[in-house]
């Protein structure tokens, strides 16, 4: 109907098919973002055990010491940019009202900013208090570390908030390209401070800490320098008063509670992390999971926020409907076939990721794939969780977050009580409790966002789902018939190529039986190669 067609910030018509080649692109590009920050991110990670000579006492406690730091940063500003000022932002420009919106994040930015600052202050004074609170078992030398790590690591927080500012800005007016790149570059700025700072002495892990403090500021200043014309539009000014700044508020208050619950969950198991280097491997398989997840679920869910934010603020219900289908559809062909792909490699890949020299142990490899295999099925079901988050958001409605954050938290905790009464000392324990944790609150989520608005519910995605369980066991047959093979490379690239060879036909199984299951996201994905391939001179259409 010609009712139902979008239109631009001018009123200008556009058609449903132009935007959606228009987000097609936009997520294309964040992809390639957020390919390159995770593949920058993850080299991070590997250069950790590396750049502190393979001493995992300093490795756990530089690891220990993010995470007071990230936890104020959830408590403060966390999803709040997703929650509150994008998809408010972006319905002001729809509305075009863009003054007034402005004027309202404005306020928002400048209270915020105070309570950062102060809050910096706090966090350098209680980090004493609080790490070794929920440590008590640990070395009192990784504890002790852990503290001043965290001392040096907390001005980020300023840095890392208003970088977030501006790149929630630029989303607002779509502006991904401007976005696409920057945590790619405030990764190698942290993989330079890696290099030149770290050391195998005590003092190493707070120098790399100051370092990364300095790569945030530098990722501040480049998103700022990038959204520069958008804050054209900024005002100085702190009157709390402002209904706008109330509504953000109220919007951005449950987010906060719920986006810090994540870090306390993290909490949690390291609470319930013992020594040997656990937390190190914890945090190996944590980013391991998180490197498709991140790349793909992130990026469509990104792009997907601001369109879905303009859709309800002009009650055009179907076409909500409509993308947030296509969206969830689309972020869980890509993750399903990494989901079983790590399932049925977990120690290959952790070994291909982080096993560089004999400074990262086979008994570590063994450890953070433990964990790996449970987190497999928690990768998806947190990329369900986030896109209906997503979608809770662009309806302005936090507090559903919020309820089902508390709740997970608690039954994250419960779990990993209860688990280590049955499964004393068992390290996956900690995934698997994660993993109960992600369904429930996939479920609970996925079933009010249902009940709660019907008319833009998705249709049709658990017999799409049924289907992508068939195309993954198709992919877990083919690599573990090719893993069945006598070899056994000890070389380290002949290692990733045989990984690349099992893992690149597992992909063409899943791809092929999606295809003869009428799949047309497998067809999207071969047009994309196609296009790409093309561009290089590799494919010809014609």
């Amino acid at each position: 109907m010609a009712g139902d067609e979008p239109k631009s910030v001018h009123g200008a018509k556009v058609t449903t098919t132009g935007r959606q080649t228009n987000m097609s692109l936009a997520a294309l590009l964040m992809m390639v973002g957020l390919l390159l920050s995770k593949v920058t991110g993850q080299l991070r990670e590997i250069l950790v055990i590396y750049v502190f000579g393979g001493n995992t006492v300093l490795s756990d406690a530089y690891f220990l010491g993010f995470q007071i730091p990230d936890l104020f940063y959830q408590l403060l500003i966390g999803g709040a940019i997703q929650a509150a000022i994008t998809p408010t932002l972006a319905a002001a420009i729809q509305r075009r009202e863009t003054k007034d919106g402005w004027r309202s994040v404005s306020i928002f930015i400048n209270i915020f900013s105070l309570a950062v600052i102060l809050a910096i202050l706090i966090g350098e004074l209680l980090a004493p208090v609080l790490i070794p609170l929920y440590n008590p078992t640990k070395d009192p030398a990784v504890v002790d570390l852990a503290i001043s790590v965290s001392q040096a690591l907390f001005p980020q927080v300023f840095f890392m908030m208003m970088a977030a500012m501006s790149i929630g800005i630029l989303n607002a007016y779509q502006k991904f390209r401007s976005t696409a790149f920057g945590p790619a570059f405030y990764n190698i700025c942290v993989i330079i401070a890696m290099v030149l700072l770290g050391s195998s002495s005590a003092a190493g892990p707070i120098r790399v800490a100051a370092g990364v403090m300095l790569a945030a500021s530098l990722f501040f200043l480049l998103q700022f320098f990038l959204a520069r014309r958008e804050f054209s539009n900024y005002v100085f000014s702190f009157d709390f008063k402002d209904q706008g700044f109330i509504r953000l508020l109220k919007l951005a208050i449950p987010t906060l509670i719920s986006g810090s619950i994540v870090q306390l969950n993290m909490i949690i198991l390291t609470r319930f992390a013992g020594e040997d280097a656990q937390m190190t491997a914890l945090r190996n398989a944590s980013t391991t999971w998180q490197l498709p997840y991140g790349i793909f679920a992130i990026a469509i869910g990104s792009v997907m926020l601001p369109s879905l934010s303009s859709y309800f603020a002009v009650k055009k219900h179907n076409l909500a409907r409509k993308l947030y289908t296509r969206s969830i559809r689309s972020a869980l062909f890509m993750i399903v076939p990494f989901s079983a792909l790590f399932l049925v490699m977990k120690n290959d890949v952790i070994r291909a990721i982080f096993k560089w020299g004999s400074s990262y142990s086979e008994d570590l490899v063994a450890l953070a794939g433990s964990l790996l295999g449970w987190y497999c099925l928690a990768m998806v079901a947190q990329t369900v969780v986030f896109m209906t988050n997503q979608a809770f958001y662009a309806r302005k409605m936090t507090i559903i977050a919020l309820g089902n954050g508390i709740l997970t938290m608690g039954l994250n905790y419960v779990l990993n009580l209860g688990l280590q009464q049955f499964r004393p000392g068992d390290i996956s324990n900690l995934s698997l409790a994660y993993t109960i944790t992600s369904l429930v609150s996939m479920m609970v989520l996925y079933t009010l966002y249902k009940k709660t608005m019907p008319e833009a519910a998705p249709r049709r995605i658990w017999p799409y789902a049924a289907r992508l369980l068939v195309a993954a066991i198709a992919l877990i047959a083919v690599v573990v018939g090719l893993s069945a093979l006598p070899v056994h490379p000890n070389e380290k690239i002949v290692q990733l190529l045989w990984l690349a060879l099992r893992s690149l036909t597992g992909f063409a199984a899943f791809i092929g039986l999606s295809l003869a299951m009428g799949l047309h996201e497998a067809r999207q994905v071969l047009e994309k190669i196609q296009q790409l391939a093309s561009k290089f001179g590799l494919y010809n259409a014609h």
